[in-house]
C-alpha cells in the first residue's frame, strides 16, 4: 500500500487525517512526516478537520458557467452559510457536463434546485449504483455478454503480436485524452523494451471543462475498457494493469470494479488467464484530486504515493514509467476502441461529449467524417433556436472556431488545418448573445486554478493572464501570445502549454468581443 492509499484509509476511518493518526503513519512507514503532510494538503480530496453531516460541492468551469451556474453558486453559498453541519465548496469541473449547472451533494451527482431537500434528508439522495452494463453502441463487437471478451481468447491462442500492433496502427487509432499520440506506436515501443516487469494503466481521470465520454463508457462498456487493457498487457509483456479514475466517479469506480469481479470470477483476470501461461491482475486506484493528475507523468507519481506533479521529460513513460519500469497509458475511449478495431480492422467511430448551446447535452458515439454541423443535429439543434456563433472542438485546451467552420469535419487533420486540435473529443457549442471574451476567461481561470505550481511559468503566467483579461488595459491583450510563446518554451507539462489556447482564439477569430476599455 502507497503513501496515499494510507492515507486514504485514514480519512475513511475517522473522517479526516488526525495529526496524532500522521504521526503514527510516519513512525510505522519510517517516512518523515513533513513528507506525508506534504503529500497530504496537495491533493484536495483529503481533510484536515472533520468532516460536517454534509458536503455541497457546486462547478464554477465553462459550460456550468455558461447554463447559469454563476446564479447557482450564489444561491447555493446562501443556501449552505450559517449552518454548522453543511460545508460549501466551489470546486473544478465534475464530469457532468451534460447536466449543467452540476453540483454534487456528499459525492452523490445533482441538480442545484434538489440540494436544499437532499440536505435536510439526506436518507433521499439517489444511490451511486452504476447502470446495468449496455450494448448496442456501435464500437461493441459483442451481440450478448456471453461473447464478451472474444477476441481476447483469439490473441490467447494465435499470439500475434506484430499483427495485433500492425492493425492497431492502421487502424489510426490515436490517444484520446487530447494528445492524440498513434496508439499502434505506443504499443509497439513499449513492447520492444527489453526489461520484464512492465505496467499497464488506464488513465480514467477526465476532469477537462466539456468531457464527459469517458465517464458514460466505463459506466456502460466497462468490460471493453478491460479487455482493452489485458489485451494490451499481452501483447507488451505485462502482468499487472491498474485503472486510474478520479474520485468523484463513484458511479464509475463501482461499474469497473464490478467487471473486474465477474472477470475474475471467469478467469479472465488473474494468475493463468484461461489456462494460458500468461497471468494478468488488475486494480482500481481512486485519484485524490486535481486536474494535473491527467497528465501521466503526474498520474505516475500520484501511484507512487507522492505529489502528484509533472515529471521532466524525457524519458518517457514508455521507457521509465511506474517506478522506473516501461509502463502503457492510454485513456479509457482508446483502450475501448481496440477490441472493436481488432474485429474490424479500422477505427470508423469516435466517441464525442457535446455540451454547451445545444438542446440536448451528451455523448455521441459518431461515424467517422461526421462534420460539427452533424452533432450539434444529434443533440437536437440549437439550444432555443441561437444562432451558432462557435465551437471549441476538443475540450477546454483546444482552441475556438467560428461558425464558418460548422461543416468541419470533426477529425484530427482538419481540425488542425483549422487552428484548432480533435484534443479530447469534447465539443463546447457557443450560441450568439454569449460574450466570448468572458468564456476564454472563464477558461483560463481553470488552468490557473488546477495549476500545480512546481513550475513558476504555469503558476504566474496563468495568473497573469487572468488579470489581463480582467484589466483590458491598452497593449494587454496584444502581449498575450508573447505570454503565451513564454508557456510554451518554459513549463513542464502541457497544462502550462495550452492554457492561454483559448483567449488567444477569442482574440484572434472574435475581435468583437475584445471592447475598448473606457
Amino acid at each position: 500500500m502507497n503513501l496515499i492509499e494510507e492515507l486514504y484509509a485514514l480519512q475513511e476511518e475517522h473522517g479526516y487525517l488526525r495529526e496524532d493518526d500522521l504521526r503514527d503513519l510516519s513512525r510505522r512507514t519510517r517516512t518523515p512526516l513533513y513528507e506525508i503532510q506534504g503529500v497530504a494538503s496537495f491533493y484536495p480530496h483529503f481533510r484536515s478537520t472533520p468532516a460536517p453531516r454534509v458536503v455541497v460541492s457546486a462547478c464554477r468551469d465553462l459550460v456550468c458557467h455558461m447554463a447559469d451556474g454563476g446564479t447557482a453558486l450564489r444561491s447555493l453559498a446562501e443556501l449552505c452559510d450559517g449552518r454548522d453541519d453543511v460545508e460549501f465548496h466551489e470546486v473544478s469541473c465534475l464530469g457532468r457536463c451534460d447536466a449543467a449547472p452540476s453540483c454534487c451533494v456528499n459525492d452523490v451527482p445533482t441538480t442545484p434546485s434538489n440540494v436544499a431537500g437532499y440536505i435536510d434528508d439526506l436518507e433521499t439522495l439517489p444511490s451511486n449504483k452504476p447502470q446495468p452494463a449496455a450494448s448496442g453502441w456501435p464500437i461493441d463487437p459483442y451481440g450478448r455478454p456471453g461473447e464478451r471478451f472474444g477476441i481476447l481468447r483469439e490473441y490467447l491462442d494465435s499470439r500475434d503480436f506484430n499483427g495485433l500492433i500492425e492493425r492497431l496502427k492502421g487502424s489510426g487509432l490515436r490517444g484520446m485524452g487530447g494528445a492524440g499520440f498513434p496508439t499502434g506506436v505506443k504499443w509497439d515501443l513499449v513492447r520492444n523494451e527489453r526489461r520484464s516487469k512492465k505496467y499497464v494503466i488506464c488513465n480514467a481521470d477526465e476532469s477537462e471543462p466539456g468531457t464527459f465520454k469517458d465517464r458514460v463508457i466505463m459506466e456502460e462498456m466497462a468490460y471493453l475498457v478491460i479487455e482493452g487493457m489485458m489485451l494490451a498487457g499481452f501483447t507488451i509483456g505485462a502482468d499487472e494493469g491498474v485503472v486510474y479514475i478520479r474520485h468523484e466517479y463513484v458511479k464509475e469506480a463501482k461499474a469497473i470494479r464490478a467487471a473486474m469481479v465477474e472477470a475474475y470470477a471467469q478467469g479472465l483476470l488473474g494468475r493463468n488467464v484461461l489456462g494460458s501461461d500468461w497471468s494478468f491482475n488488475l486494480r482500481v486506484f481512486v485519484s485524490p484530486g486535481g486536474y494535473i493528475l491527467g497528465e501521466e507523468t503526474a498520474l505516475l507519481e500520484a501511484l507512487e504515493g507522492k505529489r502528484g506533479e509533472p515529471r521532466n521529460k524525457p524519458p518517457y513513460p514508455g521507457t521509465e514509467g511506474l517506478y522506473g519500469k516501461p509502463t502503457l497509458i492510454n485513456n479509457v475511449e482508446s483502450f475501448a476502441m481496440v477490441p472493436h478495431i481488432l474485429r474490424g480492422g479500422v477505427q470508423d467511430h469516435k466517441f464525442f461529449s457535446v455540451s454547451g448551446d445545444v438542446e440536448r447535452p451528451g455523448v455521441h458515439c459518431a461515424p467517422k467524417g461526421t462534420t460539427l454541423n452533424q452533432l450539434v443535429e444529434l443533440c437536437g439543434g440549437m439550444k432555443d433556436g441561437r444562432k451558432l456563433v462557435g465551437f471549441m472542438p476538443g475540450g477546454a485546451s483546444t482552441r475556438f472556431l467560428t461558425a464558418e467552420h460548422a461543416d468541419i469535419v470533426m477529425d484530427w487533420k482538419e481540425l488542425q488545418d483549422a487552428g484548432s486540435s480533435l484534443g479530447s473529443g469534447a465539443v463546447v457549442i457557443v450560441g450568439e448573445g454569449r460574450d466570448m471574451l468572458d468564456l476564454a476567461r472563464n477558461v483560463t481561470a481553470f488552468f490557473r486554478n488546477e495549476s500545480c505550481g512546481k513550475c513558476v511559468p504555469c503558476r504566474i503566467g496563468t495568473q497573469k493572464a487572468v488579470e489581463m483579461i480582467d484589466g483590458k488595459r491598452p497593449g494587454d491583450l496584444e502581449m498575450m501570445a508573447e505570454l503565451h510563446e513564454t508557456l510554451v518554451e518554459t513549463s513542464i507539462c502541457g497544462l502550462g502549454q495550452a492554457a492561454l489556447n483559448s483567449v488567444l482564439s477569442v482574440i484572434e477569430k472574435f475581435p468583437d468581443a475584445i471592447d475598448s476599455p473606457e
